[in-house]
């Protein structure tokens, strides 16, 4: 499923228990793919996301990460989508 906006990832990434969801960004046009399990925490405002690629972990506000410049980029271009299962 695509991203459409950052408040859609919110809404995406947010679950009652906690648990992570897995995104991934395409890359140079599909060729390559970032894979990413992110949650979003409302009441902290804040999200948690672990890049698959070395496994690092990364707590970001939600004003951070809509600034981001890889993020805000993949959003505007519709790059960023949650994995299907």
């Amino acid at each position: 499923m695509k991203i459409r906006n950052f408040e859609h990832l919110k809404e995406l990434a947010t679950s009652e228990n906690g648990d992570m969801q897995d995104f991934y960004i395409l890359l140079g046009g599909g060729i390559a793919k970032s894979s990413k399990r992110i949650s979003f925490d409302r009441k902290f405002d804040q999200f948690y996301i672990i890049h698959e690629i070395d496994e690092s972990y990364q707590e970001i506000s939600s004003q951070d990460l809509k600034n981001d410049p890889f993020f805000k980029k993949a959003i505007e271009m519709e790059c960023l989508f949650l994995s299907s299962e």
